[in-house]
């Protein structure tokens, strides 16, 4: 069993810019018991820190995402983007040899994530229990669909069912397909989180700890807006709300390429720089109360927006106070990060060292 070709900058990497590796992490050793997206991405980011991940497969059960077209230099592209840096070890932990070498490398090891279903690592004798005997400095962690210890931590589900139940698909009138797996990488993130917090507390007390994050609860989560207007209303937020599409100066517009640019002038300030920019000066008396002139509003900046190019706009718009910005396809987007990431010269610098006349 091969690992995935290794590139040096992939798309999408690293985490928020946060480029390792970084000071420390080098010296923990991460088993990475995990298939598919979520488990992998959070082992990802552990690798892209510096430490060294260990990715063990079943011989004849590896990691399915391997094979999941399309495929770069014959590995699905998925895998390559969460295996980056990462040693792969085939080892068979259902025969006796395999198993004792498992321990043996848990014995070793100062973090296991794990991605299977409840009860299953337990049944191969790879459970916290057994191993946090063997390790007692050991941070086990189990990312599971439902809470692992709830009545659905056996049931099966992906993404689109972990946001479903979580409540986020429902805040929509007509709930849609994300176009990224929102539940499975935010819960990445909240075991990535969890494991850090983790070694922290072993700093202090020299013991591992058996953590657990759900990424139903995770997507639940991601919604501290609704559920706290929730809580203050005493029902599910109804009608329109800044958040949900329903604000004039919170959504999104098509321009007269058939491209769409993302207003995002929610503030009062941001929305009357807009008008003044787009010529609409005698409609800021609106923008104290948007919601209550939604209609008028959404109408004329649809009619405005819809009267040049997204690339005009972007154009017009680029020294304006106005938060807006043009849709970008994926190749347009990994353009425009690599442009995000060119440092700016330093002005103040220059002028510093400018001579004195």
């Amino acid at each position: 069993m091969t690992g995935p070709p290794r590139f040096a900058d992939l798309p999408g990497r690293p985490l928020g810019g946060l480029r390792g590796p970084w000071a420390g992490f080098e010296r923990l050793r991460v088993l990475d018991f995990t298939k598919l997206l979520p488990g992998p991405y959070a082992t990802q980011i552990l690798a892209d820190l510096g430490c060294r991940v260990t990715k063990i497969e079943l011989p004849h059960f590896a990691d399915e995402a391997r094979e999941m077209p399309p495929k770069i230099d014959g590995v699905g592209s998925t895998f390559l983007m969460v295996n980056q840096g990462k040693e792969f070890l085939p080892l068979d932990f259902r025969k006796p040899e395999g198993l004792a070498a498992a321990h043996a490398l848990a014995a070793e090891a100062d973090i296991l994530i794990e991605g299977f279903r409840p009860g299953l690592m337990d049944r191969c004798g790879l459970g916290p229990g057994e191993l946090m005997k063997l390790n007692g400095r050991l941070i086990y962690c189990s990312l599971t669909g439902y809470p692992g210890d709830g009545p659905w931590r056996r049931k099966a589900g992906h993404d689109l069912n972990f946001l479903a139940v979580s409540g986020f698909l429902g805040l929509s009138g007509e709930p849609a397909v994300p176009p990224t797996q929102v539940a499975d990488l935010t819960g990445s993130l909240a075991a990535v989180a969890a494991v850090l917090a983790a070694l922290v507390e072993r700093g202090v007390t020299g013991r591992g700890k058996r953590v657990s994050v759900s990424m139903a609860e995770t997507a639940h989560s991601l919604l501290p807006v609704p559920l706290g207007e929730a809580l203050a209303e005493g029902r599910d937020p109804e009608g329109p709300r800044w958040w949900n599409g329903s604000h004039p100066f919170y959504r999104l517009y098509a321009a007269s390429d058939g491209r769409w640019l993302a207003v995002a002038a929610l503030e009062k300030p941001f929305a009357l720089s807009l008008l003044d920019a787009l010529g609409l000066e005698s409609l800021r008396g609106l923008a104290d109360d948007p919601l209550a002139h939604a209609s008028e509003l959404t109408a004329v900046l649809a009619r405005v927006l819809a009267g040049a190019s997204a690339a005009e706009w972007e154009d017009r718009l680029k020294d304006k106070d106005v938060c807006v910005t043009a849709v970008l396809g994926l190749g347009e987007a990994r353009a425009f990060m690599d442009r995000l990431r060119e440092p700016v010269p330093d002005a103040a610098a220059k002028r510093r060292r400018a001579p004195q006349g």
